[in-house]
């Protein structure tokens, strides 16, 4: 594996510089630190990785149609429905009982 970057650093301070797109739609180089504008002469950065054909993973955009494990929305309405009905009652029992079970 092989990285290729190339960097530009501010000749004021040090810091990095970074491409900025102007509106006019050209391209120039920032300094991240003070500020500094420089313009780009084609130069930026570039950042490039080698991998041998075994390292990638491949992929498919078909999926298989396996049975379908998941419940219909009614039925997990209905759950939904009878768990918060349950707590309800629960709660209104203990607020007329004061938390006495009978």
């Amino acid at each position: 594996m092989c990285k290729v970057i190339k960097t530009q650093f501010c000749p004021r301070c040090g810091g990095l510089m970074k491409p900025i797109k102007k509106e006019d739609g050209s391209t120039i180089l920032k300094c991240s630190k003070c500020g500094y504008e420089l313009t780009s002469a084609g130069a930026g950065y570039t950042v490039g990785v080698q991998t041998s054909s075994s390292d990638r993973v491949k992929t498919t955009s078909v999926i298989s149609e396996g049975k379908k494990v998941g419940r219909k929305k009614e039925e997990i309405e209905q759950e939904k429905e009878e768990y918060y009905k349950e707590l309800f009652l629960e709660l209104l029992h203990e607020e007329e009982y004061g938390g006495e079970e009978t």
